[in-house]
């Protein structure tokens, strides 16, 4: 588990699960998984929105469908709802619109949305992303960047790198260093409240 401070970028709690420290491993930060249907909003409809002009009532069609590839790809009820709206889309959790969307981007411009995902902190593997990310399949990201990267939507499209500490006081000098955090400006402040 990982909360980072919308306002500052803070971490605010940090939880590698029980008993993590037998294995030496903190699961919030050190440990890296595929983040499913989160990865959404990163990889498919944050950069719609912000590349495409697209609206939350955008409309996709969730039908029967395949990657580029030919191999089919399946929503998790294993049906389809046709024509809906990209909220619909992202409320039901549906695969098919967000591959869609990830596509439309991707066949506008790859370099777009390689910037969206990249200004949000999330490194996706050294090629890509492939079309598998739209729905979370790529080498993965801890629960700390996931929190720094939903953080951004909530501060109007600013992302802050999480940190730790705000001051170090050398004990024997007693100089003072403090950390500054600096905000990156990953999206507009339209694409962040319309997600």
């Amino acid at each position: 588990m990982a909360i980072t401070s919308v306002k500052d970028g803070s971490i605010a709690g940090l939880s590698g699960g029980r008993n993590y420290t037998a294995k030496g491993l903190n699961r919030a930060t050190e440990i890296k998984r595929q983040p499913g249907s989160t990865a959404k909003i990163l990889f498919d409809y944050g950069p719609y929105i912000e590349y495409l002009n697209g609206s939350t009532y955008e409309m996709f069609l969730d039908e029967s469908y395949t990657y580029s590839s030919g191999k089919r790809i399946k929503n998790f009820d294993n049906g389809y709802k046709g024509l809906i709206t990209m909220r619909r889309a992202l409320v039901g959790s549906r695969n098919i619109p967000a591959l869609k969307a990830f596509q439309a981007v991707s066949d506008d411009n790859i370099d777009n949305l390689r910037n969206f995902v990249h200004a949000l902190g999330i490194d996706y593997g050294s090629e890509g992303p492939y079309e598998s990310a739209s729905i979370g399949s790529f080498d993965g990201v801890n629960p700390l960047q996931m929190s720094a990267a939903y953080a951004t939507f909530g501060r109007g499209g600013y992302y802050i790198e999480p940190y730790s500490f705000t001051k170090i006081v050398n004990i024997d000098s007693e100089e003072v260093i403090e950390y500054k955090y600096t905000k990156e400006k990953a999206m507009s402040d339209a694409t962040a409240y319309m997600i």
